[in-house]
């Protein structure tokens, strides 16, 4: 379950932030985009979905477009590894799409025929 960060934790990273975007451009430099006049959203830097906390430290200004960026590039990424390593860890696999495996809906015969299972 997906958890969101309070009042207090979204002001204090306002304030620290100093009005301006905390985002990182693909160049390495601080997006320092105005937020005053913009949208912005709150994010997680290590993210929820792989243990990040809802602490002030682990809490992100970012106008829209890091966001986005950010979300598409390094979050789902991430988070997609993590699960394909917990599902490894646990012994859970992915059925195979190679058509006549054990997974398949079809069999093949010796002869070469392909009937359903």
């Amino acid at each position: 379950m997906r958890s969101e960060f309070g009042k207090r934790t979204k002001r204090d990273a306002y304030e620290r932030s100093e009005g301006l975007c905390e985002g990182i451009l693909s160049s390495g430099e601080r997006c320092c985009a105005n937020l005053k006049h913009k949208r912005y959203h709150f994010d997680h830097v290590i993210p929820d979905a792989i243990g990040g906390d809802t602490s002030l430290q682990n809490c992100a200004v970012l106008c829209v477009e890091c966001h986005g960026d950010k979300t598409i590039k390094i979050d789902i990424p991430v988070i997609a590894k993590a699960k394909r390593n917990r599902d490894k860890f646990r012994g859970i696999k992915k059925r195979s799409t190679f058509a006549c495996s054990r997974d398949s809906r079809f069999k093949k015969k010796i002869n070469g025929e392909v009937v359903l299972r």
